[in-house]
């Protein structure tokens, strides 16, 4: 496991989320994290696309806590799910807070906090008002714990013996969502607004994704609970949504009535292809279910592809904690769904693809050597940089930025050579230039 940043291993510097004053701890044991925020280049990437590749590893998206931002993801060895959820709620209103403003220091730490209490309170997302915690005379971090705790807490519980049992709070993401738009200056009210309506329409969003085939898994239908648990509908929305799911509604009854953006389409999408794709085999009907969701919410077919391998590659990246995959053939299957998805994402990119590696005789002889045997790590590196590279001018290869993007090396050296042969012969690389490169190595 790679390290984030902080300071770990001491036992002065255990942290317990489930304890008052964790917060102050926190940030007392944080250190120097401007390493992890300049991860991704910022001229390639939008303020959107910044948040996602750094949450979207982490599991925060999916209700699956797996990884931190900035403290050692040790840490998590001895936390529960809501424990952690903690955390990474906190790091990731650092996170958007350090995009928007550029910079996160300690100096001003308590004003970043007091605008974190401010967003809760103003747009009436937090409830901790109406319990036994009194506002009165508490400071800034206090408020703020008390707000996380109610907000990663969820009154219910499962029986479901399956992997979705492992789900927290799945719509917890979705506050860093309306936190983003807050510190663009949208309207307080439209944002209250906005987080009811959404919540209604994701547990929509599950439940026609569970009925796409037209049978309801156990799987799927644990997946609604969580949802339905995560979004603490009440009165008429409550009704609203249970009668849907039992009457097995469609995509076109959502109206998706509130301005959406990349990252929020992203969301619904990638929480769409979890619910098909909870059992492990996606049928055409749920195919089907989903190019109608794209097209519902105007997103290029392209992004259902590069969501799936996302996802994939969060599995793949967090095997030994994903407890649906059984064994081996379910690792098989996943990285050949992968490949396919790869071939047809880079099939759309052909051309320029092809060109591009007229440019990277290095490149070339590293994909034709996968091909017969594997790469070393350092030549997984060169590789893997160089395919960096490529993302400039193929936006799709940005998925190589996300943390656990190595594992999608061999399998999009895999999918190149049976796409493109002609530029292999292209760029064929003479005996010269071969011994040139065996004596870099």
């Amino acid at each position: 496991m790679v390290r984030r940043l902080a300071i770990f291993t001491r036992t002065m510097d255990k942290l317990n989320p489930g304890s008052k004053g964790w917060i102050k701890k926190y940030f007392t044991i944080l250190n120097d994290y401007s390493e992890t925020l300049n991860r991704y280049p910022r001229a390639m990437m939008t303020p959107e696309e910044l948040i996602y590749g750094y949450l979207q590893p982490t599991g925060i998206m999916y209700g699956f806590p797996t990884s931190l931002l900035f403290l050692d993801s040790s840490y998590m060895d001895t936390w529960n799910n809501e424990e952690s959820f903690k955390v990474l709620l906190l790091e990731g209103l650092i996170l958007v807070d350090h995009i928007q403003e550029g910079e996160f220091d300690m100096s001003s730490l308590e004003g970043s906090l007091a605008r974190f209490v401010e967003f809760y309170e103003a747009t009436e997302i937090e409830r901790a008002k109406k319990s036994w915690l009194d506002f009165k005379g508490l400071d800034t971090y206090e408020k703020l714990e008390s707000i996380i705790a109610k907000r990663v807490d969820i009154k219910t519980s499962f029986s479901h013996k399956l992997w979705t049992s492992y789900l927290n709070n799945s719509l917890i993401f979705q506050d860093l969502l309306l936190y983003h738009e807050f510190h663009c200056g949208a309207s307080i009210m439209l944002l209250s607004a906005k987080r009811a309506d959404f919540m209604l329409d994701m547990v929509k969003v599950v439940a026609c994704a569970a009925h796409a085939d037209g049978e309801v898994k156990e799987e799927e239908q644990a997946i609604f609970d969580v949802f339905m648990a995560s979004a603490r509908l009440e009165g008429q929305r409550r009704d609203i949504a249970k009668t849907f799911w039992e009457e097995g509604g469609t995509i076109n009854e959502i109206e998706f009535k509130y301005n959406t953006s990349w990252l929020l389409n992203r969301y619904i999408l990638e929480i769409a292809i979890l619910t098909v794709w909870s059992d492990r085999v996606v049928v055409e009907s749920e195919h089907q279910f989903l190019n109608e969701l794209i097209k519902k919410l105007d997103i290029p077919v392209e992004e259902k592809d590069k969501s799936f391998i996302a996802i994939e590659t969060f599995v793949m990246n967090n095997y030994d904690q994903v407890p649906f995959l059984k064994g081996k053939n379910d690792t098989e299957l996943l990285v050949g769904a992968a490949t396919e998805r790869w071939k047809i994402i880079l099939g759309r990119n052909k051309d320029k693809l092809a060109a591009e590696l007229n440019e990277s005789k290095e490149l070339v002889r590293l994909i034709a050597k996968s091909t017969s045997e594997d790469l070393s790590k350092e030549e997984k590196e060169r590789a893997k940089n160089q395919f960096k590279d490529l993302a400039r001018t193929i936006p799709s290869l940005t998925l190589f930025m996300l943390p656990g993007g190595s594992l999608l090396l061999p399998i999009v050296l895999k999918a190149i050579p049976d796409l493109i042969p002609t530029a292999f012969r292209n760029n064929q690389i003479d005996e010269d230039d071969q011994h040139l490169f065996e004596e870099e190595e």
